[in-house]
């Protein structure tokens, strides 16, 4: 297999090279605006031509996010383009709610790059059967997108990902603390020493820029454990649905009449209040169902931790799979893998050879918006076929819990009167002229 060594490149920082600013000066003249009567333009001026300039720069970080004030590190934006980094690293980098990202889809593309080794008797060998299986499956007629089930975290990809310098302090905090592989810490050290360099007084650990409690918080795959997330999952999932309506509220917000004059008129100022609805449901979907699922940045999730989904050992087999030749040996390397991570869950370097079959349970809360516009998205017959199974589901149990609302619920041509995509498939606006009406 042909080597791909990994790239982590800062191809982007938010400056103005003809008004001098440099990716400190936002934050820093941004901040001392706060406190002035003069714009943030005209310090900036005055502020260039200051011999002690630099030493000023430190104290404002110092007495504002230096002191909790984060909105200061939200000026500062930093872009990266990674290539042949781990899908476990991708996994991570997508936990963040306030990353942005534009990632390689195994769905569109192969995995062709291979995977990143480890240095774990056995890991390697249980990888390349992975690969194997894999290629052999695609070369079948067997989707990418269901062939991929069986790759590790380990598989490589590449990334164009940006973050402001709040976000990326939290991210770089997280691979701190939690438990995750060498490759995953590599590339957010070295992403986050980039910045560092570019915005050294910026980035500083300043003690009350990196407090916990100060970020948003990130669902946390690569955690130790999640009791709670335990409880909940024992609590709920006894019902065989895909997917569980926990709890729901806002029913009654808004009138029929609202509703539907916000989505038919495009009113945004009725659209708002959509935000007010709030519903959240327990699913149960593969890895490679939650890399999308984490991608969509409204939602706010909480997901199991790893190691107490291997030590469930459940997985995820594709339809196309199943009934082949290939499912007898499919079904052995998920549980010989699964098995070889759960008798290595002290090495973190083991988490790389879990496949993306493995089954997570995902805490996931939508507000109407939401119900509408990514279900929306979701429920098309471009979207993939497990998130489309769960997404289908969550609009059940919104039309069962206020119908008002849950008209929308539907796949994105019927609500927004086209369809986006580059081959319609025909089932919002058939031919026979009857407008389809999901079940």
């Amino acid at each position: 297999m042909v080597k791909h060594r990994k790239r982590v490149s800062l191809i982007g920082i938010l400056q103005h090279p003809r008004g001098g600013w440099d990716t400190e000066d936002y934050a820093a003249c941004g901040a001392r605006g706060c406190f002035s009567e003069s714009s943030s333009a005209k310090i900036q001026k005055e502020e260039k031509g200051r011999e002690d300039r630099e030493k000023r720069r430190d104290i404002i970080f110092r007495e504002t996010s230096g002191r909790g004030h984060g909105a200061v590190l939200d000026l500062a934006e930093f872009a990266y383009e990674i290539n042949n980094l781990s899908r476990a690293s991708t996994l991570f980098l997508c936990g963040p709610q306030y990353g942005e990202h534009l990632q390689q889809s195994l769905r569109r593309a192969t995995a062709e790059r291979g995977f990143v080794p480890v240095k774990l008797k056995g890991a390697n060998e249980i990888m390349e059967k992975q690969f194997e299986l894999y290629e052999s499956m695609q070369s079948d007629n067997i989707p990418s997108e269901d062939a991929r089930f069986i790759l590790p975290l380990n598989t490589k990809t590449a990334i164009t990902t940006k973050w402001n310098a709040r976000e990326l302090m939290h991210l770089y905090s997280m691979a701190q603390r939690m438990s995750v592989p060498n490759e995953v810490k590599k590339t957010i050290d070295r992403m986050y020493d980039l910045a560092a360099k570019e915005a050294p007084l910026l980035m500083k650990d300043r003690t009350n820029n990196l407090e916990v409690l100060a970020w948003l918080p990130s669902s946390q795959l690569f955690a130790k454990e999640n009791l709670a997330m335990e409880r909940i999952i024992k609590k709920y999932s006894q019902n065989k649905s895909n997917v569980v309506l926990m709890d729901a509220s806002g029913k009654g917000v808004m009138t029929k009449e609202e509703i539907e004059t916000a989505v038919n008129t495009r009113d945004e100022a009725l659209l708002s209040i959509f935000k007010h609805y709030h519903m959240t449901f327990l699913a149960n979907m593969s890895l490679a169902s939650f890399h999308q699922a984490t991608r969509q940045r409204t939602w706010d999730q909480a997901v199991q931790a790893l190691p107490n989904a291997i030590t469930r050992g459940n997985y995820i087999t594709p339809k196309s799979i199943k009934g082949t030749k290939y499912e007898n040996q499919y079904k052995e390397l998920n549980e010989m893998s699964i098995e070889f991570v759960r008798n290595k869950l002290n090495y973190k370097e083991s988490l790389g050879v879990i496949p993306h079959s493995l089954e997570v349970y995902d805490i996931i809360h939508v507000n109407g918006w939401n119900g509408m516009h990514s279900i929306g998205k979701r429920t098309c017959t471009e979207a993939q076929w497990e998130i489309r199974k769960i997404a289908k589901s969550m609009a059940k149990s919104i039309k069962e819990y206020d119908p008002n609302l849950g008209q929308f619920a539907v796949p994105q041509g019927v609500i927004y009167g086209k369809c986006p995509e580059k081959n319609p498939c025909g089932k919002c606006f058939p031919k026979n002229g009857k407008k389809f009406i999901p079940k």
